[in-house]
C-alpha cells in the first residue's frame, strides 16, 4: 500500500478558509469576530493525507510520543465535533487525532462510494500505518462507533481502549430499515442542507433541539455543527445511512463487541432518542471489559451538549485503561 504523507488541501477546505480570511478583514461585531477568530485556529491546525487513494483532513495534537488517541465523528458530522475535547486531552499528554471521514468535513468524496462500516474502517487501518502510530485509544460518536468497533474487532492488537458516546444495540427490524434512510435522506439532503446554505443555521438547529438534543449550545457551536450541512458530501450521508440499517451491520454489533478484550466505555444520554439507554445497556451486557455510565438530561449530541462532562469521563477512563 502507498500513501503519500503530505497532500495538497481539499477544495471546500481552502474555500472555506479564504471565506473566514475574508469576512475576518472586514468589519464585525466583537462577538462574529471571536468566533471566527476561533474558527481560523481550527483551520490553520488542517492536515491533509492520502488515505486509500482519497485525500482525508486531520488534526494532530499533543506530545508527539504521547500515547495516540484518536477521535472519530459520527453521521453527517465532522472532527470539528470534538474540538473542546481536543486540548485538554492533548494537555494531559496524549497525542490526539480527529480526522475526517471521507464525504464528511473537509475531507474528500470516494468516487467509488464506499461509505460502509468496513470502509471507514481500512481507511482508520491505512490512517494509523500512515502515521506510523502504535496502538491507540480511540473515542467515537454515533456513527463512528461502528467504525470503531469493526478496527478493533479486526484489529485487536492496534486498539488500547474503547470509548462510544451516543451508541446502541439496534434490533434489525425490516419495517423501519426500509422506511428510516429514506426519511433521513429527506430531512437532512432536501431540506437541512439547502436550508444551511442560504444562510439560515438557526433552523438546523431549532430542529436539533427540538428532535435530538437536551442542552442548549453556544452559537460558535452551533455554527460550527451545521457547517457539517455544507461541507458533508449527500451522497456519503444518503449510502451510509443506507449501511446502518442492514441486518448485517446491526446484527454484527453484538458479535463483535462480544470479542473485544480491551477497555470499554460506553457513555449514553439519558434522553438519547437515537441510540436509546436501553440498547447501551444491554450492548454493554455483552462486552467482557465494559463500563456503562448513562448521563442525565442528555441527547443525542453531549459533545456539543456536555463538552465538560466528556472531558472529565474521558480523562477518568483513560487514566485507568492505561
Amino acid at each position: 500500500m502507498t500513501v503519500t504523507s503530505h497532500v495538497a488541501p481539499t477544495a471546500k477546505y481552502t474555500t472555506y478558509k479564504a471565506e473566514v480570511e475574508a469576512k475576518l478583514a472586514g468589519k464585525l461585531s466583537a462577538g462574529e469576530r471571536k468566533r471566527l477568530e476561533g474558527e481560523l485556529r481550527l483551520l490553520e491546525r488542517a492536515r491533509f493525507v492520502d488515505v486509500r487513494g482519497v485525500t482525508h483532513h486531520y488534526m494532530d495534537v499533543g506530545p508527539a510520543d504521547g500515547e495516540p488517541l484518536i477521535l472519530i465523528h459520527g453521521w453527517d458530522c465532522s472532527s470539528y465535533w470534538w474540538h473542546h475535547i481536543v486540548d485538554p486531552l492533548a494537555r494531559a499528554g496524549y497525542r490526539v487525532i480527529a480526522y475526517d471521514l471521507k464525504g464528511h468535513g473537509f475531507s474528500d468524496s470516494d468516487p467509488n462510494r464506499d461509505y460502509t462500516v468496513a470502509g471507514f474502517s481500512a481507511d482508520l487501518k491505512a490512517l494509523t500505518e500512515t502515521l506510523d502510530l502504535p496502538p491507540q485509544h480511540i473515542a467515537a460518536f454515533s456513527l463512528g462507533s461502528f467504525v470503531a468497533l469493526h478496527y478493533a474487532a479486526h484489529f485487536p492488537s492496534q486498539v488500547r481502549s474503547l470509548a462510544f458516546f451516543n451508541f446502541a444495540l439496534f434490533q434489525y427490524n425490516k419495517f423501519a430499515s426500509a422506511l428510516i434512510p429514506g426519511i433521513l435522506d429527506t430531512v437532512f439532503n432536501r431540506v437541512l442542507r439547502p436550508i444551511e446554505r442560504r444562510g439560515l443555521w438557526w433552523i438546523p438547529y431549532l430542529y436539533a433541539l427540538a428532535v435530538l438534543s437536551k442542552n442548549t449550545a453556544p452559537v460558535s457551536d452551533v455554527k460550527l455543527a451545521t457547517l457539517s450541512l455544507r461541507c458533508c458530501d449527500p451522497e456519503a450521508v444518503r449510502v451510509s445511512a443506507r449501511e446502518l440499517s442492514r441486518r448485517e451491520v446491526l446484527e454484527a454489533v453484538g458479535e463483535q463487541i462480544a470479542g473485544v478484550r480491551r477497555p470499554i466505555l460506553l457513555v449514553a444520554g439519558a434522553g438519547d432518542p437515537i441510540m436509546r439507554p436501553s440498547g447501551g445497556r444491554k450492548l454493554m451486557q455483552l462486552a467482557p471489559s465494559g463500563q456503562y455510565l448513562e448521563v442525565p438530561r442528555c441527547g443525542h449530541l453531549i459533545l456539543f451538549e456536555l463538552p465538560e462532562q466528556v472531558i472529565q469521563i474521558m480523562r477518568l477512563f483513560l487514566r485507568g485503561a492505561r
